[in-house]
């Protein structure tokens, strides 16, 4: 997340727009303001059906539904499961940028964005990513409820029509009919 921020000042030129998911805006762990803890719905049942995986789901679960898990097994789970961990730690340790994107580049970044975080996010939570909407102007900064650091799992519907309007501003913005220029006549 940070590196996609600094390549968007880095090379604003080139680049359309800007969407995260539960991004991290400030690198350091302990540096982030983050809510506790929270589980809105347990169910043992679906937990205790995930085996292996029961504890890493868990861990992130903030509403926990057979839905949700079987969608953590699929997009979550098979990376985890295979993940260098030492590699992780060494990429870990030089995790920080020297400064914030927005902090190096004064100039606001100007593409269509959009900033997904889930209110119950206690990994990288969502008051650091607010704290630089003035530096986005053309940016949906979303908030969601019942929802963790698994965002787009817990409320899949709501994170798929945010991107679908993210896109949808992306394309008005590129190409031959960006804003003040007319679209062709229907048919063409």
């Amino acid at each position: 997340m940070r590196t996609a921020r600094q390549i968007a000042h880095d090379r604003r030129g080139q680049v359309l727009g800007l969407a995260t998911l539960a991004g991290v805006f400030i690198a350091g762990a302990a540096a982030r303001e983050v809510p506790e803890r929270t589980v809105i719905h347990e169910d043992p049942a679906v937990c205790a059906e995930l085996g292996e995986a029961a504890d890493e789901y868990a861990e992130m679960a903030v509403v926990q539904t057979r839905e949700h898990a079987q969608a953590f097994l699929r997009s979550v789970h098979p990376g985890l499961s295979v993940a260098d961990q030492e590699a992780l730690e060494r990429i870990a340790e030089h995790y920080g940028l020297v400064a914030e994107p927005e902090d190096s580049s004064p100039v606001p970044f100007e593409g269509p964005c959009l900033f997904l975080t889930g209110r119950q996010d206690h990994v990288v939570g969502y008051r650091d990513a607010w704290a630089r909407i003035e530096h986005y102007p053309r940016a949906t900064f979303a908030t969601l409820d019942a929802s963790g650091h698994n965002v787009h799992l817990e409320r899949p519907a709501l994170t798929g029509a945010l991107l679908t309007d993210w896109l949808g501003r992306m394309r008005m913005s590129s190409g031959p009919f960006r804003a003040g220029r007319s679209a062709p006549p229907a048919g063409r």
